[in-house]
Formats: C-alpha cells, structure tokens, sequence
C-alpha cells in the first residue's frame, strides 16, 4: 500500500492506458481475471441482478417460438433493409471498431485521454464479448430458428458436438452492448451518449431475431453479457483508488492507490 498526497488529476491518469502499449495490453490480462473471478467479488445486489437475468431468460424462453412467429409475420422490405444495413453492423463490428477508431484519432486531435482511454478499452471489450460469446456457443450448441422446420427452441446439442454455428447467446449483441456500456460509461456525465449507445445496441440485439437469426432469450442474455463485461473492463482502472477525508498534514484529503 502506498500513499501520497497528490492532486487527483495525476493519480487518476496513472491508471489510464491511452496508447496501446505494452501496459494496455498487459491490462487485457488483469481484465480477464477480473471477468472470469468476478462472481466471487459480487454483493448481495449482484447476486440479485443475476436471479433476476435468469428468471427473465426463462420466461422468454418459454415464448421463443411465439415471438419468433410474430416476428417474422411483420416483417416489410423496408425494415428489413433497415435491420441488415443500418443495425447489424453495431453488432458485427463493421460499423462499431471504425467507430472506435475514429473516438480514439478525435482524441488525439484534441488531446482527450478519455476519448482514447475509451476507443481502447471499447476495442479490448469488443474482442472479450466476442470470445466470451463464442465459448458459450459451444458449450451449448443450440438451433437457430431457420435450422429447422418448424423452428424449434428447445433443441440443444451440448458441449460434445462437433463445433457449428449455435445460437446461444447472441454474439451480436453481447458486444453490441459491451462496448455500449464502455462508452456509455466513460461518458456518463454526458447525458445523451448513454442514450445513444444503449439505443444502439438494443436495436442492433433486435435484429438480430428480426432477421431470424436468433431467439428472443439468445439476445437477452447476450446482452446481460456484454454489459456485465463492459462495466467490469471500463470500471477496472478505478478499483483501486480511494478517497480518504484526512491527510498525513492534517488538513486535505489523501489519496490513496492500492497496488496489485
């Protein structure tokens, strides 16, 4: 443990990585332990948001084949178009990481260490809901709802199937919403980013059962995903920093940064 009394500005920048360097990078490692070991550190509340993400993946579960039905007998030419070309793509990458890359070339410009600490950090979450997703998949291997006919919800592979393209959960959204949450998060403060950026994932998660792609409970739970993982990765950089309302001079407060 070490303490000194320093204005808050230069403590809290010691935790940002705004280049990836090797420092960055070295956080992917410290975030993935975090990911992984979390469950172990949640609170009562935690425990209660998981219950409750569970008990809503078991009703929409319930209604999979219904509101795929529904779905599907509404759909037009011009939703569709909308759906494939203006709201997947926050969900595949294709539009999310150039929009990254751009939040990260602004902040240089304008010499913000959020903007770049952010397009970072968005990046790392991007890339942990991607293989977060893809090791559920396989573990679980469950149809999509064009795999067969009539579709069918209930039907699960397991783990010890040869790899194929499941369903459970939807990639899409849990990185939709990681780096959602990301921004969202860094940006706070700015009323109308977290708008955006949930708004964006929310719909990007719809399409993807608009397009049939996916079951309703495949999207949720993707998305619970994504965003537990981006609030663990965008909150890592302050865990260890704490505010004391006292000083060794007796007058102030100290700041006080715990070393792993």
């Amino acid at each position: 443990m070490t303490a000194k009394q320093l204005p808050a500005r230069t403590i809290h920048e010691k935790t940002l990585s705004t280049i990836p360097n090797k420092a960055y990078f070295k956080s992917w490692l410290t975030d993935a332990r975090d990911i992984v070991k979390s469950p172990c550190r949640w609170n009562l509340y935690q425990w209660i948001a998981l219950s409750g993400v569970a008990v809503v993946t078991g009703l929409l579960y319930t209604q999979d084949a219904r509101i795929q039905k529904i779905a599907q007998k509404n759909k037009t030419s011009f939703l569709r178009s909308v759906s494939t070309y203006g709201l997947e793509p926050w969900g595949s990458g294709l539009y999310t990481l150039p929009a990254l890359g751009i939040l990260y070339g602004v902040g240089v410009m304008t010499k913000s260490d959020r903007a770049r600490y952010t397009a970072l950090k968005g990046a790392e979450a991007y890339l942990f809901g991607f293989i977060s997703a893809q090791i559920l998949k396989q573990l679980t291997l469950r149809h999509r709802p064009y795999q067969d006919d009539p579709p069918n919800p209930t039907l699960w592979d397991g783990p010890f199937m040869p790899i194929s393209n499941s369903s459970f959960p939807s990639g899409h959204s849990t990185v939709a919403f990681a780096v959602a949450t990301v921004v969202a998060t860094s940006y706070k403060r700015t009323i109308w980013v977290p708008i955006v950026c949930y708004t964006l994932a929310g719909l990007a998660a719809a399409s993807r059962v608009y397009q049939n792609d996916h079951w309703l409970s495949d999207v949720f739970v993707g998305s619970a995903m994504g965003f537990a993982i981006g609030k663990t990765i965008i909150n890592n950089h302050i865990k260890n920093l704490k505010i004391l309302p006292i000083s060794h001079t007796g007058i102030g407060v100290m700041l006080v940064y715990q070393l792993d």
